[in-house]
């Protein structure tokens, strides 16, 4: 009896592993049966791709409204250029990242993994294309294969992944409609209606599908047995490896013990599972979702290799969806409202009325409104009350690139606005202190309205070299605001001193230096940017420059990223990387040990924009005596000061809660002064660092209005190196200048 017993599960497993097989086990009064509602299901499929179809169109027609590459580009034209760039985006070096990039981000939400939304996501994704792909395997091994694909370990193992899959959909639904209704609901909470109903569709998909299984092994338990060595067996018994679907026919076996029970059980659940897919597709075209296909063509047909420190807009400014560019518009429907962009902006965190979502969502709403099914086909002005792209959302914005560093598409936020910015510059729809900032450049060639003669007045001792072409082929950019500005004028003389003792063969253009224009480009005054980009590549050029040093991340990110474009390439570096530079060959030695506590801001121009987030660190770990501590936002998370965009010159609205730039020190402050933080007692200075002129001023000011002088100070990372190097502490001094 023992070997029989043996035998017989040895038996059963080879029938497991290499005789299972997927069957549909439906006699033909089930196909007659599927002939009867035949008619309804390919009526209803063909329905939905009409409508389907209808859908695309009324997008897609939006994204054709905006412009072509070339202004006289014709429309067959602009599509062979779209299909060229698509093919070459697809095959170039960088496509595989950019792909994983808004997979990962945009469709697992990679960018939350601390939080509960990564897991839902995940489980939601994951289990409906494990889901997709094990019903597309089925079709085709019922029609391709005649049913000769799935056998074997190959049907196992898609009966253990299809349940896992759909699992996986099942708890990761629930997880969201948990989330959903757990969740305070405000105007930026996803808690719309189309939400729910695509949870709902997605649920009973998953709840569907399991029991379309269920009473397909179950027709097959009822009527397929036989006999092995004596012992009764059922050949299908691998169909336990649907962990999910055996169960349930067993359950469901007492109930339905007919045939015919079995075959309405299953139809209900077969065509409801359709339907809803089907209207799951239609979805897809008419709400947010359609985000899913439009995120992949902005993948494929944007720019791959555009640089990101690179404003893009058209000069002549934006003021109609016309006036847009076909990608822009095809980035606007790229949008998944998954709100990254908004919970990272500093200045809706501040109170302003700007949230990048809702610039993107009122981009797309107005094509919609003008060129979708029923628009009315009108060229309107998009800038005002009625769409909700006001003057005071516009001027808000701090440029700080927050918003398209956490787009898992990476929408182009900044050069909407910018873009829109320069049309209300054309209006004279501008802020007075900005007006007086535009006014100060084209006749000082700064922005601090003070006189060129005065450029370098912060130099009180000593002689600033000038370069000539004879002479050193490095220039030195102290920028605008070290020079006017009583704060920034302590870091020229470091930065001077630093030179100095080290013997550094270098020199500047003086009180000849103009604006490098980035704010200029920002606030949308592109004719202004353009002739200042000229004047200075014609002077750089003219003494043979072969390197620059710029104080200013903003004029290291124009120079290297913006200047290019008109003939103006340039070897140029921000200090923080030259510093660093200095001290590894050993042209800085420290002789001083500071006993300081400090922490780091980064600059947005710096790192966001560039990615420079290690030479600012690697200098702060040389520094003798010093203990560093790091904020809870660094890095491409940063907060901003709220200088950028031209904010550093914009008075503060009477709607702000706290300025961007305090709610920065009071970040500091739980860094560096809190009890748990405390770490060196003896420390004699706790110090926030930075390496923007724009940021000490800002952060400066901030530290002063939130009354924490006395807890620590603002300082240049120059200032700190200068300190090591044996100069005595700088005295402080007042805070920014304003306009006189």
């Amino acid at each position: 009896m023992g070997d029989k017993m043996i035998q017989a599960v040895l038996a059963i497993l080879q029938d497991w592993v290499w005789d299972a097989r997927r069957e549909a086990y439906w006699p033909s009064s089930i196909e007659l049966y599927g002939k009867q509602i035949g008619f309804l299901v390919y009526l209803c499929a063909a329905t939905a791709v009409i409508i389907l179809l209808i859908g695309l169109y009324r997008n897609i027609r939006v994204w054709f409204q905006g412009k072509y590459d070339q202004e006289e580009q014709s429309f067959l034209a602009f599509i062979l250029v779209l299909i060229k760039r698509g093919f070459k985006n697809i095959f170039s070096r960088s496509f595989p990242k950019r792909l994983s990039y808004g997979i990962g981000s945009g469709i697992l939400k990679r960018k939350t993994m601390q939080n509960t939304s990564f897991i839902v996501h995940s489980m939601i994704m994951v289990g409906f294309l494990g889901s997709a792909i094990a019903t597309i395997s089925v079709t085709i091994h019922e029609y391709l294969f005649h049913e000769e694909l799935l056998v074997g370990p190959l049907y196992l193992l898609l009966n253990i992944g299809a349940d896992i899959s759909g699992v996986l959909l099942f708890c990761g639904v629930i997880m969201a409609l948990a989330r959903r209704y757990r969740r305070e609901k405000t105007y930026y909470e996803r808690a719309g209606v189309e939400d729910l109903v695509l949870l709902l569709l997605l649920l009973w998909i998953s709840i569907s599908g399991f029991f379309i299984e269920a009473t397909r092994i179950l027709y097959g338990l009822n009527n397929l047995p036989i006999d092995i060595y004596g012992i009764s067996y059922v050949n299908i018994d691998f169909e336990i490896t649907s962990f999910i679907g055996f169960p349930l026919a067993l359950i469901l076996g007492p109930v339905l013990s007919a045939n015919n029970s079995i075959f309405i059980v299953h139809a209900f659940f077969y065509l409801s599972h359709l339907m809803c897919v089907l209207t799951l597709a239609i979805i897809l075209t008419f709400s947010k979702f359609f985000h899913v296909l439009a995120g992949l063509g902005n993948i494929v047909l944007t720019d791959v290799n555009k640089t990101k420190g690179q404003v893009q807009f058209s000069p002549d400014g934006i003021s109609k969806i016309e006036d847009f560019t076909f990608y822009q518009l095809l980035e606007a429907s790229a949008c998944m409202k998954c709100h990254f962009c908004h919970n990272y902006c500093p200045a809706q965190d501040s109170g302003e009325p700007l949230s990048p979502l809702k610039v993107i969502q009122d981009v797309k709403n107005w094509g919609k409104r003008q060129y979708g099914l029923m628009g009315s086909n009108k060229n309107v002005d998009i800038l005002g009350e009625q769409s909700g792209l006001t003057q005071d959302v516009l001027w808000a914005c701090v440029t700080c690139y927050a918003c398209t560093n956490s787009c898992p598409h990476l929408i182009g936020h900044v050069d909407m606005i910018v873009g829109m910015r320069a049309s209300l510059i054309e209006e004279g729809k501008i802020p007075g202190t900005f007006t007086t900032m535009l006014d100060s450049v084209y006749n000082y060639g700064n922005v601090w309205n003070q006189p060129k003669r005065e450029r370098i007045n912060w130099l009180k001792e000593g002689k600033l070299p000038k370069i000539k072409k004879s002479d050193s082929k490095l220039l030195w950019l102290p920028g605008d605001t070290l020079a006017y500005d009583p704060r920034n004028q302590k870091v020229a003389r470091a930065t001077y001193d630093i030179f100095t003792k080290t013997g550094l063969d270098y020199g500047t253009f003086g009180d000849a230096e103009k604006n490098d224009g980035n704010e200029m480009r920002r606030l949308g005054e592109e004719a202004l940017f353009q002739h200042l980009a000229e004047e200075n590549i014609k002077m750089y050029q003219k003494r043979d420059v072969k390197r620059i040093v710029t104080s200013s991340p903003h004029a290291f990110n124009t120079i290297k990223n913006e200047y290019p474009e008109y003939g103006g390439e340039f070897d140029v570096v921000h200090i923080t990387t030259f510093l660093l530079e200095m001290i590894e060959n050993g042209k800085i030695k420290f002789n001083s040990d500071l006993n300081y506590e400090v922490t780091y801001h980064d600059p947005c121009y710096l790192g966001r924009y560039n990615d420079e987030y290690e030479s600012p660190r690697k200098i702060i770990e040389k520094l003798p005596g010093v203990t560093f501590r790091e904020m809870p936002n660094h890095g491409q998370f940063s907060y901003c000061c709220g200088g950028g965009g031209g904010n550093m010159f914009r008075e503060t609205p009477e709607w702000v809660e706290m300025r961007i730039s305090e709610k920065r020190v009071l970040e500091a402050k739980d860094t560096l002064v809190n009890p748990q933080n405390q770490g060196n007692g003896n420390s004699t200075k706790k110090i926030l660092l930075t390496a923007c002129p724009f940021c000490t001023s800002m952060l400066t000011d901030a530290l002063k209005t939130q009354q924490l002088e006395e807890k620590f100070e603002v300082m240049d990372i120059v200032e700190l190196v200068n300190e090591a190097m044996g100069a005595a502490p700088a005295s402080d001094e007042s805070s920014t200048k304003q306009f006189s």
